[in-house]
């Protein structure tokens, strides 16, 4: 058998080398990028971007340096940060709610106690810009089966969420499962984020304009925008009442002046009727009420000072007219005569 025999130069057998060192370098670079571990999920963080990251032009207090992490709690991700332009890929289908009522920015951040290895839990802070904005999304949110939690002002729990107003943040931490060992730590980064943050503790001061007779307990919510359907409707007050059994609604809304209440509550008039309901004759005591009978129910609106004031979704005129001068002589009990 004839056996070939190959000359290798000197120049081919280095090449060879420098080859398959070039492979080898490669090869191990793929390796460290494919397994090293994200230094976030790792090292204990701030829920915020560190300050050192701010743009000169924000102040202190912006959402950039709300908070370090307390101890004992672990992040799984990175926080993330949503402006208005991309709050949409956050919370789809809810961010016209946070944007028409001032948002400016939200940062989020999954983390975990440590302790329960199957249970993970998400912050998020919403600086709303104002205090009454934040409570605007707060009281919009407002679960059923809330339990008040004292930690703020408006503060409250369900089996597996908290949720507060701390000057113009809005907070909600929702764990991905119900444990009262998970609410322990996020009770615990609730009460951090409050002691770390100091700020005014906002008061929203219409509330003290409802009567309490037949009010609903922590009923009171804040509509920013487009009130009712009506787009010139805006910073409006509301609270539930109960009477025999119907629920019905009062609102009220300061507009600046008695003129520019006036105003608005004849064009809102307006706007019920064109959309089918009927403007009714009714004798009250409030001057300037006007009544209007829509969808079988009533609604009362009328002018108290620099005050909107009103009542809406009655299920009878008479549990309307009773609500109505409730609030009308609440009203004109705490600002005075006008």
């Amino acid at each position: 058998m004839n056996r070939v025999t190959e000359n290798r130069s000197p120049k081919q057998t280095l090449l060879s080398v420098v080859i398959l060192a070039t492979l080898l370098v490669i090869g191990g670079s793929i390796f460290l990028i494919h397994y090293r571990i994200n230094p976030a999920v790792l090292q204990p963080g701030s829920l915020l971007p560190p300050a050192q990251n701010m743009p000169a032009s924000l102040p202190p207090t912006s959402a950039e340096a709300i908070m370090q992490l307390p101890p004992g709690l672990v992040p799984l991700t990175p926080s993330e940060t949503f402006e208005s332009h991309n709050l949409s890929d956050k919370i789809n289908g809810k961010a016209e709610l946070y944007l028409s009522a001032g948002f400016n920015r939200l940062i989020s951040q999954r983390l975990t106690d440590g302790h329960t290895d199957d249970i993970w839990f998400e912050v998020l802070v919403y600086d709303m810009g104002t205090g009454q904005n934040a409570f605007s999304v707060f009281s919009a949110q407002r679960r059923e089966d809330a339990q008040p939690l004292g930690l703020t002002q408006y503060s409250y729990r369900t089996s597996n969420a908290i949720f507060l107003v701390h000057g113009p943040y809005y907070m909600e931490i929702i764990a991905s499962n119900a444990s009262e060992q998970i609410m322990k730590s996020m009770q615990t980064l609730a009460e951090y984020f409050i002691r770390e943050n100091r700020t005014e503790t906002i008061t929203i001061a219409e509330e003290q304009l409802f009567p309490e007779k037949d009010k609903v307990a922590n009923s009171t919510s804040l509509i920013a925008s487009d009130a009712f359907g009506y787009d010139h409707l805006n910073q409006i007050y509301t609270a539930e009442y109960t009477m025999d059994g119907n629920r019905l609604m009062a609102y009220l809304s300061h507009r600046g002046s008695s003129e520019e209440a006036n105003k608005l509550a004849s064009a809102y008039r307006d706007f019920l009727v064109n959309f089918g309901g009927k403007s009714i004759d009714a004798e009250l005591i409030i001057t300037d009420a006007l009544v209007v009978e829509i969808l079988d129910t009533y609604e009362i609106i009328f002018p108290c000072g620099p005050y909107l004031a009103g009542v809406r979704e009655a299920a009878n005129l008479e549990q309307a007219t009773i609500l109505a001068s409730q609030l009308f002589n609440k009203i004109k009990e705490v600002i005075g005569d006008f």
